[in-house]
């Protein structure tokens, strides 16, 4: 019984970690990118 509890909120859980985890990479990225194209405008 536990174990089917556990893999219901492993299942629920889980998506909601992974894009949390994208949505981070992806902002570090946008600020690498945005930093990168903010250099020669400034020169």
């Amino acid at each position: 019984m536990k174990s089917r509890i556990l893999k219901a909120v492993i299942a629920i859980v889980a998506p909601l970690v992974i894009e949390f985890v994208v949505r981070k990479i992806s902002e570090k990225l946008d600020k690498k990118v945005d930093g990168d194209k903010q250099l020669p405008a400034s020169m």
